[in-house]
C-alpha cells in the first residue's frame, strides 16, 4: 500500500513539474510582469528553456521602459555568466512624466557581491537622430567592470554610488552616425579621450581634445579659393547637474587658432575701400575662452571671450559678461563688447559697447595720421580723429530707435583744390518709436582756401527732421551759417550770416535770410532734377553798408546816404534771371567830388551770359566838382553787357547843358556836350580874384574825345547869346601888359568897360588839363565911343582851377568831415 501511495505521489509531483515546464512562460509572466510593471518596465516577450547542462537559455526577451525598446536574443545564463548574442535598443522620445520635477538622488545601487558576469556580443542602438545604427560589444571581465568596443571604445566601473570610466571617440564615428544635413560636418575632424563619472546627480567629463575645421569658400567672381582653418587642442572639462540642470564647460586650457589664406581677402565686396581693408585685416588669429561656460536651463553665461590677431597688426576683440537664452538668443542677449585695432595705417580704433537684447549702447574713437590710401590721390590730411557714442534699440527686424553721435576733427586737409585748417564737426542722428528722425550737424572751420578764395572762421549748424513712416518722405531743414571773412583778389566779404529753412521731399524748397557786410538779402529757391528756380529779395535798406564793396574797387568812392531795394528771379539751371532794382535819395563822395540825391528805378534780365537793363531814367539833384551842376536828369541802359548813358541834361552856371551819349567802358568814343544860356558872370567868377567881370549869356558845343583812358576836347566852340558887358579892374596881368606895352594902352583901355556885341571862341582841352581858348571879341566902348574887334588866346589848367574850387567848397568839406567821423 505504501508503495502504491508513493507511486501516486510521485506521479502527481512529476505531472506538476511537467505542467509547470510546459506552461513556464505564462506562469513566469503572470508572476514577474506585475513586479516589473511597478518599476515601469513592460515585459512583452519571453521564451526560455533549460539545457542539459542546467543552463537557462532564452531565445528572445522583449522589454519596454519609458518608450525605449530593448530586445535580447540568444541568451545563455548560469551562475557564472550571462551571455547575450544580440541586443537591439530602439531609442525613442521620452514620454512626459509626472515625476519630471522630482530631484535626482545620489546613486545607491544594491550591487550583489556575487552574480554572473555579463557579455553582449553585439548591441545595436537605433534612433531617428542617428544616420545609421550604432554597433558595440560589451564585456564584463570582472564584476562591475565593463569594456565597450566597436563604434565606441570605452571602459566603465560600476560602484554602489558612482559610475566612472573613460571613452575614445573621433569624427569618423560622428560623421557616420549623426543624422544632419549640415555639409560643414564633412570639414570637421577631431578625436578625444574623456574620463567620465556619474553619481546619480552630477555627470562629469574630463580629458584631452584635438579638433580641426577646414573649409574652402569658392568665389563666384574669381577663380580663387579662401581656406579657413580652425585648430583646437588641449583639455576640456564638462560638468552637468541633473537637479539644477546646470551644464558647465571648463575651456581655459584649450588652445584655439584660426588661420586664413591670403586669398580670403577676396571675400571683401569690391569697392574703392576693398584694397585698404584687405591690407588691414590679419590672416592669423587666436581665440581665448574663459575658465567656465555655464548653461542653466536655457540660459547660457560666458564670462569672457577674447579674439586676438597674431602678427604685426593688432586686432583685439573682447566679449565679456555674456548672457543669452539659447531658445531666443537675440531677444535676451546681454553682453559687453570692446574692440581695439592698431595697424601701420590706422593709429588707433577703440569701440566699447553694451548689448542688451535688441538694444546697444557704447562709444568709439578712431585716430589716423593721414587719409587712407583709397582717398583720392590728390587728397591729403593729418590729425584725423573720429569719436562719438551711440544708443540704439529695436535694430533687429525693425527700424532702429535711439541716437548716433560722431565728432570729427582734422588738423588740416587738402582735396579737390580745397585746403582747410582746424576742422571740427559734430553729427547727431536720432529716431524715436514713432519713426520721427532728427539729424543735427555742427561744424567749425578755422580757415579754408579754394583757388584764389580764402574763407576764415566758419561755423555752421544744420538740422533735419523727418518721419520715416509709410508715405512720401518730407524733411524739414534749418541751418545757421556764420563766416567772418571771404577774401579774393577781386572782392572781400565780411561778417556773413545766413539763416536757412527748407523742406526736402522729391525736391528741395528753401529760404535763406542772409546778411553780407550788413547788406540784407532773402533768397528763395526750389531745386529739383528738372529745374532750379530762385528769387532774391533785397528789402529797402541803407546804402551805407555797400561801402564795404565799393571801397574794394574804388577806395576814393563812398556813399554817404540813401536807400536801395530789389527783386531778382530766375533759374539756376537755365542761367537766366530778371530783376527790378531801385535806389533813392542816394549821395556819394568821390575824393572831393560830391553827388547828392540820386534816384533811379530800373529793371532788366540776364540770359546766356548777357546782361540787359531797359532804358531807365535817373535823377541827380546836385553834383559838386568845383563847378556846381544841378537838376541832372538822363537815361541809362545796359545792352548785352554794355552800359551807356544818354540824353543827360542839367543846370550849370545858371544855364543848361546836355550830353548826347556815353558808353561806359568803351575805350574810344566821342561824347557831345552842349551848353545853352550860360551866365557869363558865373563862369568868369570861378576865379573871384581875377578883377574881371563879364555879363551876358553863352552857349557852346564840346566834343569830348575818350581815347584809351585819355580825355580831350577837340574843336569845341563857345559863343555869346545876345549882348553882354566886360569890365576889367585890378587885374595884375592886364595892368602889367598895359605898363610894358604902352603903345597898346589905347587899344587895351577899350576893354576895361566894353559892351559885348558878339563873342566867339574855339575850345581845346588836353589830357593834362590845359585849356586853350581862341577868343574873338566884338563890342563897343561907350566912353570912348569906339567899336572894338579883339582877338585873344588864353591858356589855363582847368583841372588845377577846379581842384582849387573844390577845396574851397564848404558844403563838400562838411560832408567829407561828417563821413570821415562815422568811419565809413
Amino acid at each position: 500500500m505504501f508503495k502504491r501511495v508513493g507511486l501516486i505521489v510521485g506521479a502527481v509531483l512529476l505531472s506538476t513539474l511537467l505542467l509547470g515546464y510546459v506552461f513556464r512562460l505564462p506562469l513566469l509572466q503572470w508572476v514577474i510582469a506585475p513586479e516589473l510593471k511597478k518599476a515601469g518596465i513592460t515585459l512583452s516577450c519571453l521564451d526560455f528553456s533549460i539545457t542539459s547542462e542546467l543552463n537557462i537559455h532564452a531565445d528572445k526577451v522583449c522589454v519596454n521602459y519609458q518608450n525605449q525598446q530593448l530586445q535580447l536574443t540568444g541568451i545563455t545564463a548560469n551562475t557564472k555568466r550571462v551571455d547575450i548574442k544580440n541586443a537591439v535598443l530602439t531609442v525613442n522620445t521620452l514620454p512626459k512624466s509626472d515625476n519630471a520635477n522630482q530631484g535626482a538622488k545620489n546613486l545607491d545601487l544594491a550591487l550583489p557581491l556575487n552574480r554572473p558576469l555579463i557579455s553582449i556580443k553585439q548591441l545595436v542602438v537605433k534612433s531617428d537622430e542617428l544616420n545609421k545604427p550604432l554597433k558595440i560589444s560589451i564585456l564584463e571581465p570582472e564584476l562591475n567592470q565593463f569594456n565597450v568596443t566597436g563604434d565606441i571604445n570605452a571602459s566603465a566601473i560600476l560602484t554602489a554610488n558612482k559610475v566612472s570610466g573613460q571613452f575614445l571617440i573621433n569624427d569618423t564615428f560622428l560623421k557616420q552616425v549623426i543624422n544632419t544635413k549640415n555639409t560643414l560636418i564633412a570639414d570637421f575632424n577631431f578625436n578625444t579621450q574623456q574620463a567620465f563619472s556619474f553619481d546619480g546627480i552630477k555627470f562629469e567629463l574630463n580629458g584631452d581634445i584635438s579638433s580641426q575645421f577646414t573649409h574652402t569658400y569658392e568665389f563666384s567672381h574669381t577663380n580663387q579659393q579662401c581656406k579657413v582653418n580652425v585648430l583646437t587642442t588641449g583639455k576640456l572639462a564638462t560638468h552637468f547637474d541633473l537637479n539644477s540642470q546646470v551644464l558647465m564647460f571648463n575651456t581655459d586650457l584649450l588652445n584655439n587658432k584660426i588661420n586664413l589664406t591670403p586669398s580670403c581677402t577676396e571675400l571683401i565686396p569690391p569697392s574703392e575701400y576693398a584694397g585698404f581693408i584687405s591690407k588691414q585685416v590679419p590672416l592669423n588669429w587666436q581665440l581665448k575662452l574663459p575658465q567656465s561656460i555655464r548653461l542653466e536651463s536655457s540660459e547660457l553665461r560666458v564670462p569672457v571671450i577674447n579674439l586676438v590677431s597674431v602678427g604685426g597688426k593688432l586686432f583685439d576683440f573682447l566679449i565679456t559678461d555674456t548672457t543669452l537664452n539659447i531658445t531666443s538668443p537675440l531677444e535676451y542677449l546681454q553682453t559687453n563688447l570692446s574692440a581695439h585695432i592698431n595697424t601701420p595705417d590706422i593709429n588707433n580704433i577703440n569701440v566699447n559697447a553694451q548689448l542688451s537684447g535688441a538694444a546697444i549702447e557704447g562709444d568709439y574713437a578712431v585716430m589716423l595720421e593721414g587719409l587712407p590710401e583709397f582717398a583720392p590721390a590728390t587728397a591729403t590730411a593729418n590729425g584725423l580723429n573720429l569719436s562719438g557714442h551711440f544708443n540704439i534699440s529695436e535694430f533687429i527686424d525693425s527700424k532702429p530707435v535711439g541716437l548716433i553721435n560722431a565728432k570729427l576733427t582734422l588738423n588740416n586737409v587738402d582735396a579737390f583744390d580745397i585746403s582747410a585748417v582746424q576742422y571740427q564737426g559734430d553729427l547727431t542722428a536720432k529716431m524715436d518709436k514713432q519713426l520721427n528722425a532728427e539729424v543735427a550737424l555742427t561744424q567749425q572751420l578755422k580757415s579754408a582756401e579754394y583757388k584764389e578764395f580764402k574763407v576764415t572762421d566758419i561755423s555752421n549748424t544744420l538740422t533735419a527732421n523727418a518721419n520715416l513712416g509709410v508715405g512720401e518722405l518730407f524733411a524739414d531743414l534749418t541751418a545757421k551759417t556764420n563766416i567772418k571773412a571771404v577774401n579774393s583778389p577781386d572782392i572781400k566779404l565780411n561778417n556773413i550770416k545766413v539763416e536757412s529753412t527748407g523742406l526736402q521731399s522729391r525736391a528741395l524748397k528753401a529760404t535763406h535770410h542772409a546778411f553780407i557786410n550788413d547788406v540784407e538779402l532773402v533768397v528763395n529757391h526750389h531745386m529739383s532734377s528738372q529745374a532750379h528756380p530762385f528769387e532774391v529779395i533785397i528789402p529797402e535798406q541803407s546804402t551805407l553798408p555797400l561801402n564795404a564793396f565799393i571801397r574794394q574797387f574804388e577806395p576814393l568812392a563812398q556813399l554817404t546816404k540813401g536807400e536801395f531795394n530789389g527783386y531778382i528771379s530766375g533759374d539756376v539751371n537755365l542761367q537766366s534771371a530778371s530783376f527790378n532794382m531801385g535806389i533813392s535819395h542816394t549821395s556819394a563822395l568821390y575824393n572831393d567830388y560830391l553827388a547828392s540825391d540820386l534816384n533811379s528805378m530800373f529793371s532788366g534780365e540776364y540770359n546766356s551770359g548777357k546782361l540787359n537793363v531797359k532804358p531807365t531814367t535817373f535823377n541827380l539833384n546836385e553834383f559838386r566838382a568845383g563847378a556846381v551842376v544841378k537838376a541832372i536828369k538822363g537815361q541809362w541802359q545796359v545792352s548785352n553787357n554794355t552800359a551807356l548813358i544818354n540824353d543827360v541834361k542839367g543846370s550849370v552856371f545858371g544855364g543848361e547843358f546836355s550830353l548826347d551819349t556815353y558808353t561806359i567802358g568803351k575805350p574810344n568814343q566821342v561824347a557831345n556836350v552842349k551848353f545853352e544860356n550860360i551866365d557869363a558872370s558865373k563862369l568868369v567868377t570861378l576865379d573871384d580874384k581875377s578883377g574881371i567881370v563879364l555879363t551876358g549869356r553863352l552857349a557852346g558845343s564840346l566834343p569830348v574825345h575818350f581815347d584809351s583812358g585819355k580825355i580831350e576836347i577837340i574843336d569845341g566852340s563857345l559863343f555869346s547869346q545876345g549882348t553882354g558887358n566886360l569890365k576889367i579892374t585890378n587885374n595884375a596881368a592886364f595892368d602889367s601888359v598895359m605898363q610894358q606895352q604902352q603903345e597898346l594902352q589905347p587899344v587895351l583901355g577899350l576893354l576895361t568897360n566894353l559892351d559885348i556885341q558878339k563873342l566867339n571862341s574855339s575850345v581845346a582841352l588836353k589830357n593834362d588839363g590845359w585849356l586853350k581858348l581862341g577868343v574873338n571879341l566884338q563890342g563897343y566902348n561907350k566912353q570912348e565911343q569906339q567899336q572894338v574887334n579883339f582877338n585873344y588866346n588864353h591858356e589855363e589848367n582847368v583841372f588845377t582851377l577846379l581842384r582849387a574850387l573844390r577845396l574851397s567848397d564848404e558844403i563838400t568839406q562838411k560832408v567829407e568831415q561828417q563821413y570821415s567821423q562815422k568811419g565809413n
